[in-house]
């Protein structure tokens, strides 16, 4: 019996090895040389590459794949030879040059552009052109050439914390585009277009001709500028601008309003009958253009068909400037009709706003107001709430304006400022739901809201109470420290979160040997012990709004002992006027921002 199992067990590994043997060699020999063959066909690939041949490379790898395909070997194939192929095949096509303005712009203007564009540069980042790019951010480079994981597009474009991650409010890049942006800086984030102050992608699409400009000589009856440009702008932009314009049809500059779209040329100078915008815009019926809005005025169609009639002149200065320089946006519209208000009618606007304001946010809670000299509060606590309130405020002003006085003593903010105070933790929530869209920490009960121009200005709070503890400021010191942050940002003028936060407690009259203040540097840890660079404790959006105001008490409180007062009122100031924060820091303090930032750290937030 023990040898008849043992016959079994020994005929059963025949059989294996046997089996083995046989998928081992289950491609045909003159397969497997012809796969060799192909091993010796990519190798040189590489030497070509160096040689800056990149379309002889491409074109032996492209007959490699397409051989692989004709072969028609299934992708489970065990085969040493072809997993040895497809190894070097794939080395060999990760060894191609990414082109930046073939693969990468692509992506950066379908994703980027809207909050990094000529119109909008957030965090003082452009990326429009790839010299612009180049220039980096106020928080330094955006790629460091050959080192993708300390390039800080990566960064932003693969951090977990949506707060961080780029594109803002949208869902995370797909991994292969990522993927695709990081090979490029690896392989040193070179630029393969014609002109670095070009539009990204523009060496990569089509090239339209060239267009004759004709400038005004006074004789026209309509001008472009004054007539023709605000309809542009303000009507036919909504679709004719950005990276995609309808059509192909860019309204953007007078030059790309002359060179038409996709389907050729839109404007032939003299002759309206033959142009397609008089066409779509004033004899189509029904009319065509603009689409999907209310019609242009007849008045206005009839300008375009005469502007085009008598010639398609420009009275402006470049035309290869955005039209939007040539007409004032809604931005200057309304700073003009503030500028244009008496104090009298600023402050019975600001009355009227918080009003509306107050409706939109707590329809069912009934307000009560104090009118101070700089002071406007208003809400849902009891009325002499609402006058202690007032009266702390103003005792707050009078503290800012003598340790930090305006010039000529000018009221702080125009119209006074709103001071809208919730008796509901739900009706503080909802005014960052409803009016900013964004979520509300547990942590955070009093935010800022002041816009350029001061077209809005207001703070909100919630009423904590007056006991103290360390988990949270008295609703005196809550009122003290959203004051400090208006105070900080009067002008409408955005400065980073740390700062503005950080000002704020730091001015916010609490007591530094109890409560809230004391608790700071242990709430400030967790989130310092992340930073793997020490330049990001001055980059704003790199803490979480529940961490931000003590870790910006810590960092404002480290800069005043580094300098004094009057240094750290020099960089507000440089800040106010622009700069980016690494550049106003060595400006001020005479150290770059990781030098400084090394120097927090190390003192511990003390």
């Amino acid at each position: 019996m023990r040898s008849q199992m043992l016959f079994l067990l020994l005929m059963s590994c025949i059989a294996f090895v046997a089996s083995a043997t046989v998928c081992e060699a289950t491609l045909p020999p003159e397969v497997r040389k012809e796969l060799s063959e192909l091993k010796d066909e990519l190798r040189p690939v590489a030497g070509l590459i160096r040689k800056k041949d990149v379309a002889a490379a491409k074109a032996i790898i492209q007959k490699v794949e397409d051989r692989l395909v004709e072969l028609a070997i299934p992708e489970d194939e065990r085969d040493r030879n072809l997993s040895s192929l497809r190894t070097q095949l794939e080395r060999a096509k990760a060894s191609i040059p990414i082109s930046f303005e073939r693969e990468i712009a692509p992506i950066l203007k379908d994703n980027c552009l809207r909050c990094h564009g000529p119109d909008r540069a957030a965090a003082q980042l452009r990326m429009d052109t790839f010299n612009n790019m180049a220039r980096g951010s106020q928080h330094g480079p955006l790629a460091v050439a050959g080192n993708p994981g300390n390039s800080r597009i990566i960064f932003r474009l693969t951090v977990a914390d949506e707060q961080q991650r780029m594109p803002r409010n949208d869902s995370a890049l797909p991994a292969e585009q990522i993927a695709l942006i990081a090979r490029w800086i690896a392989g040193g984030a070179d630029f393969d277009g014609e002109n670095r102050d070009a539009p990204i992608g523009e060496s990569a699409a089509p090239k339209k001709p060239e267009v004759k400009i004709v400038m005004a000589d006074g004789s026209e009856t309509v001008s472009f500028r004054d007539d023709i440009a605000p309809i542009l702008v303000n009507i036919c932009q909504n679709c004719h601008r950005g990276n995609n314009p309808r059509g192909g049809y860019s309204m953007a500059t007078f030059e790309s309003v002359l060179m038409g779209g996709d389907t050729g040329s839109t404007i032939i100078p003299g002759k309206p009958d033959e142009s397609y915008i008089v066409d779509l815009t004033l004899r189509q019926d029904p009319i065509k253009m603009p689409a999907g809005q209310a019609r242009l005025k007849r008045s206005q169609a009839q300008a375009i068909a005469t502007w085009v009639a008598e010639g398609a002149h420009f009275d402006g200065t470049d035309p290869k400037a955005p039209l939007q320089s040539l007409v004032p946006t809604a931005d200057e519209v309304a700073a003009a009709r503030l500028s244009a208000m008496s104090d009298d009618e600023f402050r019975k606007r600001r009355t009227e706003q918080a009003a509306a304001i107050w409706k939109r946010v707590a329809p069912r809670e009934t307000a009560r107001s104090a009118t101070t000299e700089n002071l406007f509060v208003h809400g849902s606590v009891p009325q002499e709430r609402i006058d202690q309130i007032s009266r702390w405020g103003e005792e707050q002003v009078a503290q800012l304006q003598e340790k930090y006085p305006l010039p000529d003593q000018t009221q702080p903010w125009r119209g006074r400022l709103i001071v809208f105070v919730t008796s509901s933790r739900f009706d503080y929530e909802e005014f960052n739901t409803v009016l900013l869209d964004r979520r509300t920490p547990p942590a955070v009960s009093g935010h800022v809201h002041l816009t350029a121009n001061l077209d809005d200005a207001y703070v909100v709070m919630h009423d904590v109470g007056d006991a103290e503890n360390s988990d949270a400021l008295t609703a005196r010191e809550l009122l003290s420290s959203v004051l400090a942050q208006a105070w900080l940002e009067r002008d409408g003028t955005s400065l980073p979160d740390w700062l503005r936060e950080g000002f704020g407690l730091m001015e916010s009259g609490a007591s530094a040997g109890a409560g809230f203040l004391k608790a700071a540097p242990a709430r400030a840890a967790t989130a310092l012990a992340t930073l793997d660079d020490p330049r990001r404790v001055f980059e704003n959006g790199t803490f979480a709004p529940e961490d931000v105001t003590s870790v910006g008490y810590l960092v404002t409180r480290f800069l005043v002992t580094q300098g004094g007062a009057a240094r750290f009122r020099q960089l507000v100031q440089a800040l106010r006027n622009g700069d980016s924060a690494s550049k106003a820091l060595e400006e001020v303090y005479g150290q770059d921002a990781a030098s400084l930032g090394r120097a927090f750290l190390q003192n511990g937030g003390r």
